[in-house]
């Protein structure tokens, strides 16, 4: 039997799930990152999850980047708590979370745990998954109902584990270092000793994650294993974000490298140290 990873873990949700369970304090969050961000806010506004806030990655899950951080550093907790209680989401509020991909989603969710929230999910196929099991849909923009009485929203941040770059620069040996993004990138320059595997390999054309069988041989293949001590990188920390995701649905603690690859290539000094393991190579 093909097992889904939802199957296997809350961080991961089924459209017919949600579908039967219906929660008055439930949020949908679309999460977008477009190169051009007024053409996302229009295909969100053109067809969305009935009830789903739009969320600019940009905007809600990074803070503007510095000359020395990588392009999506993470938020400053108290903007995230201040959009968060717009949209009147409390301590209580059961949030899902999807996107144009699952990487996308799995930003906003590892942002959220990372704040300390922890009744957050990413749901499996997104808008496709939802409105091909008959899901309600809606246009223009969504303003969330205020609530009678809300819980007080609390966040606080170390809910998920991280590493800084400064960390990157002197890891173990024996570290198993995980470059997500796809391989044209990885081998046009990497965090020295990482082993490469794509995201996007995750995920089937129809938007949906691979089983659980699938996915662990993915991580077996680079020795990601639940004994290994392991980080994970990408770009700017969104791709990386969906490996945290589904490595964390396996049972298997894993670091982010938040600022990425965007971070790393910043100083010079860094990227000597990455040419000179291609170099060697």
């Amino acid at each position: 039997m093909k097992h889904k990873l939802s199957s296997l873990c809350s961080q991961v949700v089924q459209a017919d799930t949600l579908l039967q369970t219906p929660n008055a304090n439930r949020l949908f969050i679309e999460v977008r990152l477009g190169a051009i961000p007024e053409d996302e806010l229009k295909s969100y506004r053109e067809g969305h999850i009935h009830g789903a806030v739009y969320a600019q990655i940009r905007d809600v899950f990074a803070a503007p980047p510095t000359p020395e951080s990588g392009n999506l550093p993470l938020p400053e907790l108290e903007d995230l708590r201040r959009q968060l209680e717009r949209w009147h989401v409390d301590n209580d509020t059961e949030i899902v979370l999807y996107g144009p991909s699952m990487a996308l989603a799995a930003r906003g969710w590892w942002v959220l745990r990372w704040a300390g929230l922890t009744n957050v999910q990413v749901l499996d196929g997104g808008l496709k998954a939802w409105v091909n099991h008959g899901g309600a849909v809606a246009q223009g923009d969504c303003v969330p109902a205020a609530k009678s009485a809300p819980a007080p929203l609390v966040l606080q941040a170390g809910g998920m584990p991280s590493i800084s770059v400064a960390e990157m620069e002197s890891l173990p040996a024996d570290v198993v270092l995980i470059d997500a993004r796809d391989e044209a990138s990885y081998l046009a320059g990497c965090i020295p000793h990482a082993r490469n595997l794509a995201a996007s390999e995750q995920w089937t054309p129809a938007s949906n994650l691979r089983t659980v069988s699938e996915i662990r041989r993915l991580y077996d293949s680079v020795g990601a294993t639940a004994n290994a001590d392991i980080v994970v990188y990408c770009g700017g920390g969104v791709l990386s974000a969906l490996e945290v995701l589904t490595l964390d649905a396996l049972g298997i603690p894993s670091r982010l490298f938040v600022g990425s690859w965007s971070e790393w290539n910043k100083c010079p000094r860094r990227m000597a140290l990455s040419a000179s393991e291609r170099v060697v190579a």
